[in-house]
């Protein structure tokens, strides 16, 4: 099954992740943004993509090493973005625990789960689409970063820049096509995996 080859994974997740963290300082609370960048950034390489907005959860691990299911479901939804390839990319997963729950506002999580960029989906995620996003006019203050990321992706995301065989990702845990899993610097994934290897996944909300 065809997939986006991983040197165009590598470039686009580490400029959008890079460049809307820059511009927002946190871009956790920014999923529309960091998907229209990455919309766009896969465009750069050839690849058809379209958002998709609907119901989303991820386990994330607490302080107290308990696991609970964060997202956006029911009267909210979330974003993401679907490649030609069917794949679910999802780049703001791996700092999802940054983000405020105010449906949980009392929990404090430790970690969530990798950056997701694969037809695969892992159990401690969940994606169910209602339909595709069509984005209309944004504030201004979203107007001026979007035009500043689509500036330096036109500049960055280009063919002639992939690194082959030394491709540079974020640092930050992220799943690629066929189950392959890099890790970041300070084995976060590995923290997140044993927490529920001890207590399990409990039942999605949805």
């Amino acid at each position: 099954m065809a997939s986006t080859a991983t040197p165009v994974i590598a470039n686009v997740s580490r400029i959008v992740t890079k460049v809307v963290d820059r511009l927002t300082g946190d871009r956790s609370s920014y999923p529309l943004l960091v998907c229209l960048g990455a919309q766009l950034a896969l465009s750069k390489h050839g690849i058809d993509s379209r958002i998709l907005y609907g119901d989303v959860a991820w386990i994330e691990v607490l302080e107290n090493h308990s696991v609970i299911w964060a997202g956006a479901w029911g009267e909210q939804f979330g974003f993401w973005v679907e490649s030609e390839y069917s794949e679910v990319i999802d780049l703001n997963t791996s700092v999802a625990h940054r983000h405020k729950d105010l449906k949980n506002p009392d929990h404090k999580p430790l970690y969530s789960p990798p950056i997701l960029w694969s037809s695969d989906v892992p159990k401690f995620y969940r994606y169910r689409p209602t339909g595709i996003a069509e984005i209309g006019a944004l504030p201004e203050r979203d107007q001026k970063w979007l035009a500043v990321l689509n500036d330096e992706i036109d500049q960055k995301c280009t063919k002639n820049l992939l690194l082959g065989d030394k491709e540079e990702f974020p640092n930050e845990p992220i799943i690629c096509p066929g189950k392959k899993l890099l890790d970041d610097t300070q084995k976060t994934f590995l923290l997140y995996d044993r927490a529920l290897s001890v207590v399990g996944i409990p039942q999605s909300p949805f």
